[in-house]
Parts: C-alpha cells; sequence; structure tokens
C-alpha cells in the first residue's frame, strides 16, 4: 500500500499531497468532487469555485495532459472542414471551445469532452448551399430542446426508459463507425476523385501511420499482458485493506472487487466496477501510471506538420476579431430542417444518455448525471451562438478518448481549454494552415484507439450489469432457501462465479426445485437484452444514424419482452396442470 501511494503521489493523484487545504470540502480518489445534483451548499459559490480550481491545479499531471489530447481526431478534422468549408473562424471556435473546456471543468469531475456536433458538421460539409447563419441555427435549435429537457428533468425519464442494452447497443454501433472513419482517414487519401492509398515512405503515409499505431497501442499492450498474470499476494491484501478502508464495511468489499476484476477476457473487455477513483492503474493489474501516448503522438505531428511547405510561415500573432452571426427566417428554417432535426437524437442519445452511461460505468463513485450535461449542452451553445462558433456538445465517444489516453479528472478538460484559448488568443485564424497540414494519419490512428475504448467499454458495461442481475438473482435464491429450510445460509465466498455453500445438514433432494440456487448464469443467447444490444449496434453501424439504431433496439426490445412473458405465462400454465395431474394421480392411488 505504501508503495502504490507513493506512485500516485508521484503521479499527482496522491490523497494526502493533495490535501492542503483544511478548508477544502470532503475530497473523492485524492481531488475535490464536482459538486453534485441536489448537494446542500455548505459554503458561498465563490469559495466552492476557488477550491474546485485549486482541486483542478492539484489533478494536474503529464497523464491528464496526455488524455486531454484523445479526442483530437474528431475535433480538428471537423475543425477544419467547417473552416475551409463552411467558412467558420478558426481562432473564434478555438477561443469558444476553449471557455466551454473550462467551464465543463468546473461543472464536471470527469474528463467530461467538447466536441463537434456531428450530424450538423457532416451536413455542412457534404451540401455547400449550408451556410455559417444555418449551422448555428441549427445549434440553437438543437440546444434549446436539450436544455428544455435538462431543465425541467424530462432528460432523467428519458434516460430510465430507455434500456441500458439498447444504449450499450448504440455504443457499440457509433464504435464500429468510428473505427471504419479512422481506417479510412489513416490508409486513403481524403480525395473527391475516389480513395487512393496512401504512399509509403511519404511524411503522411503508411510508415507514419504504422509508427503511431505502436505508440497508441504500447499501453493497451502493456495491460493486456499485466491483466493476464496472476496479481501478487500482496497487493491483493493490500487492495482488500484500502477498498474496505474506502468502503467502511471492513470485510469483503475489497476481494469482491479483486475477484470482479478478473472477470473478463484478456483482450481487455471488462465487467467490472472500477476502483473508487476510476483509475485502473491502482489495481493488481497495473502498477504504473498510463505513459502520455497522446501528447507524444500530437508532438510529433505537429513536428511533421511544421516541414510541410507555408505551414509556419503563415501564422500572425494576435487573436482574429470575432464577427455577430445575423439570422433570417429562413435561415433559422433551412438549418433546422437540414441539420437540426438530424442531430436532435444524436446529442440526446449520444451526447446525454451515453455519456452519462459511460461515466458511470467508467467513475461509478462520480458519474455525470443526465439533467446537468443536458443543461451544460444547451447553455454553452445558446451563449456562443452569436459568435458563430461551431455547435459542440459532450459525447461518449469523446469521453472514450480521453479515458484511453489517461485523463481521469476534470483537470484533463482544463487542460485542453487552456491550449484552445491560449492558441486562439496568440495566433487567432493564422493557425488553420498549420491544422491543415497535420498527419491524418496521426488523427486516423487516435480515433481509432478512441474507438476501440469506446466498444471496450460497451461491452464491459453490458457483462457486467449481466453479472450484477445473476448475483441478484442468486442472492435471492440464497433468501428463499434460508426461509424455507429455516436454517441461515451463510455465503463467505458472496461469489458470482458459483452457488452458495449448502449447509451439510440438509440434503439436496430436500431443497424445493424452485428455491434452489442456480449453479450457472443464463447463455447469453437466452438474455433478452442481447438481441436489443446486437439490433441496435447493427442498425446503428449500417444506416449510420443512432436515431434508428435506438428504434431498431426498442423494437426488438419490446419484442423480446413480449415473447418471453408469454413464454413465462406458458410455462407456468404447463407446470399447474402437471401439478393438478400429479395430486388427482395421487388421489386415485389413495383411493
Amino acid at each position: 500500500a505504501t508503495r502504490r501511494g507513493g506512485a500516485r503521489d508521484a503521479a499527482g493523484l496522491g490523497r494526502d499531497a493533495m490535501r492542503t487545504d483544511p478548508g477544502d470540502p470532503a475530497e473523492v480518489g485524492g481531488a475535490t468532487a464536482a459538486p453534485s445534483d441536489g448537494a446542500r451548499e455548505t459554503r458561498s459559490p465563490h469559495l466552492e469555485l476557488a477550491s474546485r480550481a485549486r482541486a483542478l491545479w492539484r489533478d494536474l499531471s503529464w497523464r491528464e495532459a496526455s488524455g486531454s489530447l484523445g479526442d483530437l481526431g474528431t475535433f480538428l478534422p471537423l475543425l477544419v472542414g467547417l473552416t475551409v468549408e463552411s467558412g467558420l473562424d478558426a481562432g473564434t471556435t478555438l477561443i469558444v471551445t476553449g471557455v466551454y473546456n473550462l467551464i465543463t471543468a468546473l461543472c464536471f469531475d470527469v474528463p467530461m469532452p467538447v466536441q463537434p456536433m456531428k450530424t450538423i458538421a457532416a451536413v455542412a460539409l457534404s451540401d455547400a448551399s449550408v451556410t455559417v447563419p444555418q449551422i448555428v441555427a441549427a445549434g440553437v435549435f438543437v440546444s434549446a430542446a436539450v436544455f428544455g429537457l435538462g431543465v425541467t428533468g424530462l432528460i432523467d425519464t428519458f434516460n430510465r426508459i430507455v434500456p441500458r442494452a439498447v444504449v450499450h447497443g448504440m455504443q457499440i454501433g457509433l464504435g464500429v463507425l468510428l473505427c471504419v472513419r479512422a481506417f479510412t482517414m489513416a490508409v486513403f487519401h481524403d480525395e473527391t476523385n475516389g480513395a487512393r492509398i496512401r504512399p509509403f515512405l511519404a511524411t503522411d503515409g503508411l510508415v507514419t501511420a504504422l509508427a503511431a499505431l505502436l505508440v497508441a497501442t504500447f499501453d493497451f499492450a502493456r495491460k493486456t499482458f499485466r491483466r493476464c498474470e496472476p496479481p501478487a499476494c500482496d497487493d491483493e491484501t493490500d487492495l482488500d485493506v484500502e477498498d474496505a478502508r474506502v468502503d467502511g464495511s471492513g470485510t469483503g468489499a475489497g476481494a469482491r472487487r479483486n475477484r470482479d476484476s478478473r472477470i473478463g477476457f484478456c483482450c481487455g473487455f471488462r465487467s467490472r466496477t472500477l476502483p473508487p477513483d476510476g483509475d485502473p492503474s491502482t489495481t493488481a493489474s497495473s502498477g504504473s501510471s498510463t505513459p502520455p501516448t497522446a501528447l507524444l503522438l500530437v508532438l510529433a505531428g505537429l513536428a511533421l506538420s511544421a516541414t510541410k511547405p507555408g505551414s509556419l510561415s503563415s501564422l500572425e500573432v494576435g487573436p482574429t476579431a470575432p464577427k455577430l452571426v445575423t439570422f433570417t427566417r429562413r435561415d433559422i428554417a433551412a438549418g433546422i430542417l437540414k441539420a437540426g432535426l438530424p442531430q436532435l437524437p444524436l446529442t440526446t442519445l449520444n451526447s446525454v444518455v451515453a455519456v452519462c452511461a459511460l461515466s458511470k460505468e467508467l467513475f461509478p463513485d462520480r458519474p455525470a448525471s443526465p439533467k446537468r450535461v443536458a443543461t451544460s449542452v444547451g447553455l454553452m451553445n445558446l451563449a456562443g451562438a452569436a459568435a458563430g462558433v461551431m455547435p459542440c456538445c459532450h459525447g461518449a465517444g469523446g469521453l472514450a478518448a480521453h479515458y484511453h489516453f489517461g485523463a481521469r479528472r476534470g483537470a484533463a478538460t482544463a487542460f485542453l481549454g487552456f491550449c484552445k484559448l491560449f492558441l486562439g488568443a496568440l495566433f487567432g485564424g493564422s493557425l488553420l494552415t498549420l491544422l491543415r497540414a497535420f498527419p491524418k494519419t496521426v488523427l486516423g490512428v487516435m480515433l481509432g484507439a478512441a474507438s476501440v475504448e469506446l466498444v471496450r467499454a460497451a461491452v464491459g458495461a453490458f457483462l457486467g450489469n449481466r453479472t450484477a442481475r445473476g448475483g441478484a438473482t442468486r442472492e435471492m435464491h440464497r433468501k428463499d432457501f434460508s426461509a424455507d429450510s429455516g436454517s441461515e445460509v451463510v455465503d463467505k465466498k458472496a461469489t458470482r462465479d458459483g452457488p452458495a455453500d449448502v449447509p451439510s445438514d440438509v440434503h439436496s433432494e430436500d431443497v424445493p426445485t424452485s428455491t434452489r440456487v442456480r449453479s450457472e448464469m443464463t447463455p447469453l443467447w437466452r438474455e433478452p437484452d442481447t438481441y436489443a444490444l446486437l439490433a441496435t449496434a447493427v442498425a446503428t453501424a449500417a444506416s449510420g444514424n443512432t436515431g434508428i439504431g435506438v428504434g431498431a433496439g426498442l423494437v426488438i426490445a419490446a419484442a423480446t419482452a413480449i415473447t418471453k412473458r408469454v413464454f413465462h405465462l406458458y410455462s407456468a400454465g404447463n407446470k399447474n396442470a402437471a401439478a393438478e395431474n400429479a395430486e388427482e394421480n395421487a388421489e386415485a392411488n389413495a383411493r
């Protein structure tokens, strides 16, 4: 425990090293948590804001800085495309989105991303008739609708109605779409006259893509090999003691978490609950902090882009003066019809519901609430609409990207916001030439790593929820058995891997069939949620539209639920008929 605590302090995440101000509120996992919904205010707002700012500074480390750059594979291509094709100002967008990042870091204690609204960006890039006022009008429409859902609390009701399997299926489908886009970006030229494979030895060629891939997957391979190794006994004991102290239970919690950390595949699919700080580096399977791979990739990409002619000579010191956007009724109507309506389901599902579900899986002690996320998406776009800023939102893909490259706290979001604000104020729109020269191969590799993390998290959450349901079922059976037999059944293992121990003085034939503990979990093909997840993932990946994918998933979920209910009723009727026949036969034999 001492060795692990020293390592965490060296990474900037130690508990004791960060508790320097006795006036700060309670800290979770070594950092002051962002205020939760419904929390009672104990201090004035400006003191809370100052305390949160100090916590962000204390959380900042190389790992957080590297993780903050993980979402550039999505942000930079869309920013450059909208600036070149549609006329958005890159300098103003960098400054305003940097402010978005800083405010988001103060509101959420997770690396909440700020990324472009992808459907609006895709429509603008594919349709040359879409103007900047129409782009902003579409963003205002979506933001106003989501803000209304957040303020009224309807987004929480919507979050409860949508099945978790449908949400995880949507994440898997989006991950597949991002994987395809990442492969295309890294291997092929983006040209209008057809796809052409990149040259092998060019600056932005296949060798650069292969080198970036090796750097991006180095940490994943290291953790995979360590996950396959059996953990040391002293580390397990230390984790048991630490987890028991954190949970306040004293027994059982640490051992249960250690067993859960070994559930899943060695290839990285996890059905587990992370430690209190949401950091897998504190478990026995990982003993060191995550290397700053995203930071290395971005620095290498900037170095390569600087070698291209004209990329540095075009830089000018000084910010770009923002231009106010004026709207007409025609711009508002065209923006809503062309881009606003298609973006609304994606923002509601992926930017609110899915990102909250993913934050709950990655950071179970401090998940983001749907109400707060929806309110944040609405406010930041309504505030920056007049300056003609690219419409932005939060998203599950961006959160997975930040997490994959090492971000665990809001300090990553604040660091990225400071970088945007600094570059936008220093160079303004002249930075566009350098950003256009950034290697697409590096961006494609970073986007691919983020998409794999999104799929991993979705599959792990689905398997974890299924394991939890199985454990709850076995616990119910244990309680029923104890009530029927009149004896107390003590399950010291509290395991999800098998049945509870049956007392030696009770024979198995004396246990009623309806109350016996099932020794095996229900197969995946018999789970209705499996078919809802597959339908949502396939429909989302095939259509490229989350609305269609979620609609297909909801239909399959309803159909499987009705089928399961009818089957249970039919089985119950057969059992009752068999029981009546058995009673009649018994009476006839007695006569």
